[in-house]
Order: C-alpha cells, then structure tokens, then sequence
C-alpha cells in the first residue's frame, strides 16, 4: 500500500528533475539518476526509494533533525537533512558503487 504521505516523495523527485536528469520507476523503487547537481554523473546512479520507505526514512529522522533546524517543523528538518545526507552520497560514492540505499546514518552508495 503506498503512503498517505507522498508530498515528500514527489519533492523529491521534483527536486532530482530540477537537479539534472532522472527518470522514476515506481514499480522497482529505483529512482536512475543521470545528473546531479547540474552536472553529468560519471556512472549513472540508482536511488533506492519508493513513497512508503521515504515517508518512514523521513519520519525516523525527524527527530533529531529537529534539533538541528528548529525554525522548521520536524520534517521540514528531516527533509532538509535528507538533502544533505543524499549529496553526501552522491558525491562520495566510488567507482562501481552504482546503489544509493537509505540508511539510518543517511544515504550510502553500494556496490550494484
């Protein structure tokens, strides 16, 4: 059953198409990302994320996101956090980590 709470995940994506390239396939719970940041990737990406698991992956940290935007609501913060933990990953990941997961410590790239 998918989420009640699709506006984050439809920001996302929003947002990934406004960041560059992306293509969303619901149905595998990959979102391919081509560009990023305004810029080609060198390998494509494949974020893993469907609107269940980023409804959950937001509200589980919305908490301490809270702590560290308190002018916004707790998942404003979390989006916001998101946001940073998912360039972390996008930039940090290595030749052949071609996977973007959540993770509770943010957004790891894996090997494909």
């Amino acid at each position: 059953m998918e989420s009640a709470h699709t506006g984050f995940y439809d920001q996302l994506v929003g947002y990934l198409a406004a960041e560059g390239a992306v293509s969303e396939d619901q149905d595998q719970g990959v979102v391919p990302l081509t560009e990023f940041d305004h810029r080609p990737l060198p390998t494509a990406l494949r974020l893993h994320v469907t609107p269940t698991t980023f409804d959950e992956h937001l509200r589980g940290m919305a908490p301490g996101a809270a702590l560290l935007f308190p002018a916004v609501g707790p998942l404003e913060a979390a989006w916001r956090l998101f946001l940073v933990h998912l360039d972390e990953g996008v930039r940090t990941a290595k030749p052949g980590q071609t996977e973007l997961v959540l993770d509770r410590s943010g957004v790891l790239a894996r090997e494909g």
